[in-house]
């Protein structure tokens, strides 16, 4: 995986073990090395398999919604 994504192989090995979050830059690489789609590698990912440690952002109010018209 690393040799196909340009990731180094420690950092994959984070990845696989949980140890680290990987960037959406990170995310994009392995999924072009896997030929996929990146949102294909978190179809069924929930806000509940993160640590609850993390700092939750949440978004204004006013702030479009997924499936909400643009204008």
């Amino acid at each position: 995986m690393s040799e196909h994504s340009g990731i180094d192989a420690a950092n994959i090995r984070s990845y696989e073990n949980g140890n680290a979050l990987m960037s959406l830059f990170s995310l994009v690489r392995i999924a072009e090395a896997l030929d996929a789609k990146p949102g294909d590698l978190l179809d069924g990912v929930t806000v509940d398999m993160f640590p609850s440690t993390r700092v939750q952002a949440e978004l204004p109010a006013d702030a479009p919604r997924r499936g909400a018209a643009r204008g």
